[in-house]
């Protein structure tokens, strides 16, 4: 049953021709639950067929986050009192961010502040990515041994396939330059203007135009307000040989080795600390998982998404790993699995979806 606090949690609204969906849960940095999921995906399907709606923005209340994610405590309490809930989250999710990719009018996510799992999961699909000074991009989830979803297989691996490698295993935080470099965005415009591309964007919503035709006015507001593209700063650009050099390979233990091999270098001992950290486990499926999405389209790479969700609930280390970073809050994550135990033999064994396509 849904509350009337959670019904709260997802605002919607029409101003001058723009559809605005905002995030309203600031005290949990935004994190989606299902209810704010089934709220989001009806908005969008009526707004899909209403003429007074010429484009739709989505935005999280507050300054710290747009979207932190998916509602984890919840998750992890699904699973440990074996809730159906936990599968209908992750099917219904998946589906408006599917559906998202193909919204058939100008979809604009404007990313400030923390935008990480499932708030990655609302903006890889819109028109328009935005992204501020105070952007905070990243995929964390081998962190909390689970692997990086909501169309990550699709989103990361469409550019270039050591980015994906590095950005889901390591779960790298990235700045707004990162972002536009490593394609998870399209424009960097200054947090100052917002407000000034929002008024830009309901006198534009006034107007009857064609989507393509909106989608160029749009752009031309962005050019007008400083809009960038440039990551000339971005941290990954700058690491880039060594990140090519590194994770090139779908092998972990070659990873491992050739971060080893660089072992007088300052970016591999923190690239090497940070996933010592991470769950054997969830970097081997997650390293399998971005193999496979590089082949495919994006359909395919939610259904292979969504199965392995399910072969996760039992066999995966999401409870152990939000245990320690949330509940217990003890940092110390007792992993199962060392990097010798989780070969492809074991992969195939446990988790097939990760070779459905092979």
């Amino acid at each position: 049953m849904t509350t009337a606090l959670e019904q709260d949690y997802l605002q919607t609204e029409i101003k001058n021709g723009i559809g605005f969906i905002t995030l309203n849960r600031p005290s949990a940095l935004n994190t989606l639950n299902i209810s704010m999921v089934r709220a989001m995906y009806g908005a969008l399907i009526e707004w899909s067929n209403n003429n007074l709606v010429k484009a739709v923005v989505v935005r999280g209340k507050g300054e710290k986050a747009f979207c932190a994610g998916g509602d984890v405590r919840r998750v992890h309490e699904c699973i440990v009192k074996g809730l159906s809930e936990y599968d209908d989250f992750f099917k219904e999710e998946f589906a408006l961010n599917e559906y998202i990719y193909n919204y058939p009018k100008p979809y604009i996510a404007l990313m400030n502040g923390i935008v990480m799992g499932g708030g990655m999961g609302i903006t890889q699909g819109a028109s328009f990515r935005i992204v501020n000074e105070t952007t905070r991009i990243a995929m964390p989830e081998t962190a909390i041994g689970y692997f990086p979803d909501v169309g990550a297989s699709y989103f990361l691996t469409r550019h270039d396939p050591a980015i994906a490698n590095y950005l889901g295993l390591t779960g790298k935080n990235l700045n707004h330059y990162d972002a536009l470099f490593c394609k998870l965005a399209d424009w960097s415009l200054p947090s100052e203007r917002w407000v000034d591309f929002l008024n830009a964007l309901e006198d534009l919503g006034n107007l009857a135009s064609a989507e393509t035709e909106l989608k160029n006015e749009i752009t031309k507001i962005l050019q007008s307000l400083n809009g960038s593209r440039d990551y000339v700063d971005s941290e990954v650009y700058e690491n880039m040989d060594l990140i090519k050099t590194v994770f090139s390979s779908d092998s972990l233990h070659a990873i491992f080795s050739e971060l080893n091999n660089l072992s007088d270098n300052t970016w591999s001992n923190e690239t090497k600390a940070s996933m010592l950290r991470n769950s054997p486990l969830a970097m081997a499926a997650t390293l399998q998982l971005l193999s496979q999405g590089r082949k495919l389209g994006l359909s395919e790479c939610f259904k292979i998404e969504l199965e392995l969700t399910q072969h996760w609930r039992t066999k995966g280390e999401f409870v152990e790993g939000v245990r320690a970073a949330l509940i217990d809050k003890d940092k110390n994550p007792k992993w199962k699995y060392s990097i010798d135990n989780v070969d492809q033999a074991f992969l195939k064994q446990h988790f097939p979806a990760l070779f459905k396509y092979h």
